[in-house]
């Protein structure tokens, strides 16, 4: 631990790394979308970082590699029924010496000569049903890879999402906090004046500086969680993401909760989440699995075979060379009895997993269902919010405008409208967020309930 690995160690290991991924090949191939982050405009849409996390998202390039993989185990499943013919030749120096034999023949001394042996054997299957389930168990897990796919694409697809609203909500805060402070910066600025000759007090002016302190260290956090969002997403779409557009809610989004129910929503999540589905079709890949590992435990298999074998012997006992050629055909058949192949009896395991996956399947459900309600009720509570914020907002407004017009006319002063004006202020930006805040509700009540992310003004 003091010293670290090995430097040459570590050094032929880079060196290795360096010539995998180096190659002209599949592998090689990777590099050219997910070795470096890809550049982009100033400012990407939603949808253009949409584009880029389909494209170049590591986990829905590991979701593909995981259907090449379950591609490739259901071919090679296949290749079980196929026929199995394999060659060998063997070369080999025989020395052989009588010790005891009642055979005069037998008995004429030692033999020193080599051998040699041509084999080819072909064996096909017949009846194994172990490798018929096996064929069904790779097929359904295919279907498990290509639904996992379509779950990745859909979680990154709602990560960066609900991201790229969280970097709106930073932006639209840290845009409300800079207007306020400029708002009290007039006000320290006209408290000053009134200071100097002797209609204002310090303290006053003071208390003006002390909360624009406040500001300004609340936009200095709000900033670092800009910062945050921004390198999440320049994860989730391989490319560096320095800024985002503006982001507005479109109104076909806000109140959406009405055109629908929890239970409404739970079932469609059962029907269409991948997630769940993907684990429910996990159940029957574990049912698969156990009937395949009875067979292969209790199952007979019958084979056909053949073999063709040309044995050269350079020499005998007896001195002479001989050149054999056996042919030899039929049909096999194997009944396990007791632990045939020494390993106990795989189908017990294979009945503790299938209990596993059923688990699995109850708790996802279960859970998917609970967050369903609770975001439901979430963009229900926020739906009530935000017209309680729309209301409070315009009247600030309203308040403004009556305090611009009471200053035009003499009865008000500038520090009375700048103090409308910072209401006014913290007034938009708790109905903004809250608006977007909906938005992210929204976006995750599509996710669980498995529908999509697209809307006309999004």
């Amino acid at each position: 631990m003091s010293q670290g690995p090995d430097g040459e160690a570590l050094t032929r290991a880079e060196e290795r790394l360096a010539a995998a991924l180096g190659r002209e090949n599949a592998t090689g191939a990777l590099a050219a979308d997910f070795a470096q982050d890809q550049a982009n405009g100033d400012s990407p849409t939603l949808n253009d970082l949409f584009q880029l996390a389909l494209e170049r998202n590591s986990d829905i390039a590991n979701a593909a590699q995981e259907l090449n993989r379950a591609d490739v185990a259901r071919m090679n499943a296949i290749y079980g029924y196929l026929p199995q013919l394999s060659a060998s030749a063997t070369y080999s120096e025989l020395e052989q010496e009588v010790v005891q034999t009642d055979n005069e023949v037998f008995a004429q001394g030692t033999a020193n000569y080599p051998v040699t042996n041509l084999r080819v054997e072909l064996t096909q299957p017949i009846f194994n049903l172990s490798r018929i389930f096996n064929i069904q168990l790779q097929n359904t897990a295919r279907t498990v890879a290509e639904v996992e796919y379509i779950a990745a694409v859909q979680r990154a697809t709602f990560d960066t999402f609900e991201t790229y609203v969280t970097a709106a909500q930073s932006k639209a805060k840290i845009r409300s906090l800079r207007q306020r402070m400029s708002l009290i910066g007039r006000q320290i600025s006209r408290e000053g004046a009134l200071t100097d000759i002797g209609l204002g007090t310090e303290t006053l002016r003071n208390s003006y500086a002390a909360e624009r302190a406040s500001l300004a260290a609340e936009e200095a956090i709000e900033t670092t969680r800009l910062a945050a969002a921004l390198a999440d997403l320049s994860f989730l779409t391989g490319s560096v993401v320095a800024d985002v557009a503006p982001l507005s809610v479109p109104s076909g989004v806000l109140r959406s909760e009405r055109g629908t129910s929890v239970e409404a929503g739970i079932t469609a999540a059962e029907d269409n989440n991948p997630a769940l589905l993907a684990t429910a079709i996990s159940v029957v890949e574990a049912e698969l699995s156990r009937k395949q590992a009875i067979a292969a435990d209790f199952a007979p298999v019958l084979d056909a075979f053949a073999s063709y074998e040309d044995e050269t012997r350079e020499g005998s006992r007896f001195g002479g060379g001989s050149q054999t050629v056996d042919t030899t055909y039929g049909v096999r058949l194997t009944i396990p009895i007791f632990n045939a192949r020494g390993q106990g009896y795989q189908a017990a395991l294979e009945s503790v997993d299938l209990r596993s996956a059923a688990l699995e399947y109850f708790a996802i459900r279960r859970q998917l269902r609970a967050e369903i309600a609770s975001t439901y009720a979430r963009m229900s509570e926020l739906s009530t919010a935000i017209g309680q914020s729309s209301a409070a907002a315009s009247r600030a407004s309203s308040n403004v405008t009556i305090e611009q017009d009471r200053l035009e006319s003499g009865e008000s002063v500038e520090v009375a409208v700048v103090s409308r004006q910072l209401a006014q202020s913290t007034a938009r930006e708790t109905l903004e967020f809250q608006r977007l805040e909906y938005l992210k509700a929204w976006g995750r009540y599509q996710f669980l309930t498995g529908a999509s992310l697209n809307v006309d003004g999004l």
